[in-house]
């Protein structure tokens, strides 16, 4: 695994790429600002980095590009941002995988490990995103993990079955994908994929028990807006004011680098 720093080239193609993202929609231009830097220190770190970074955005912005309408028809009551990832999105998603580059780029003698935590920690974003993809768009009821009754959709800590296979699906096509570009090796691709799996269950558990969760008194549903598409004010009914979306999906990712971390310490 080359962990050589690409001082030009590898920021220049991650600008590049994430123009490309701004002007097909796929990306704010604060999220086209924030991806460049998350692209640079990935490319910076070694291309198997960098490759394994734009395999899993054009995966995961394919997956929400398709049945763009009925997914937005479905959630545009509950979700708080759309299809768009704007800069808090990216650093939610990307951030833990950045750090862990950076980590492998300063100290190369823990460049495998850092190498199968940032994969990790992709994974579980790449997971997470798929299992919500895939619920929208192949519908089902979903039902809720803190209350166990039917959901709406696009609720957070809410699974369904075609949400949880995607799930598993995606965590072991992205782990695969990471080996396919040599940033972890054949024996830890189970590692990577069990990880990214855990971590998407934890940002379902952690959506469920303490991300804010608010109400609008007008259309009387539960939803993630301050300010409801009506435009009525929310209020909170529960969970902890700051833990928003964006946050638990932070910890999704963390809680994947940690798991890929503590599994390939266990002896084997």
């Amino acid at each position: 695994m080359s962990i050589l720093p690409q001082p030009v080239e590898g920021p220049a193609i991650a600008a590049a790429v994430a123009l490309a993202a701004w002007r097909a929609g796929s990306l704010s231009a604060g999220g086209a600002i924030a991806a460049t830097v998350v692209g640079s220190v990935a490319a910076m770190a070694g291309w198997p980095w960098g490759a394994f970074l734009v395999g899993w955005f054009v995966t995961a912005s394919a997956a929400s590009r398709a049945g763009r309408a009925v997914k937005e028809a479905a959630t545009g009551d509950v979700v708080a941002k759309g299809g768009r990832r704007d800069h808090w999105q990216v650093l939610a998603n990307g951030g833990v995988f950045a750090l862990c580059a950076l980590l492998a780029m300063l100290y190369p003698a823990w460049a495998p490990q850092a190498a199968v935590a940032g994969a990790s920690a992709l994974v579980a974003a790449g997971a997470d995103t798929l299992a919500t993809e895939t619920g929208t768009w192949w519908g089902g009821r979903p039902w809720s993990l803190r209350t166990f009754a039917p959901a709406a959709v696009g609720t957070s800590g809410a699974v369904s079955a075609a949400g949880t296979a995607g799930m598993v699906v995606a965590a072991l096509l992205l782990a695969q994908m990471a080996r396919t570009v040599n940033m972890i090796s054949a024996g830890e691709v189970a590692v990577v994929a069990a990880a990214g799996v855990g971590g998407a269950l934890a940002d379902t558990l952690i959506g469920a028990w303490w991300q804010a969760r608010r109400w609008c008194p007008s259309c009387h549903k539960e939803t993630e807006q301050n300010l409801h598409r009506c435009g009525t004010v929310t209020r909170r009914t529960g969970g902890m004011a700051w833990l928003g979306n964006d946050a638990v999906n932070f910890l999704c990712t963390a809680v994947g680098a940690a798991a890929g971390t503590a599994m390939l310490t266990v002896p084997r």
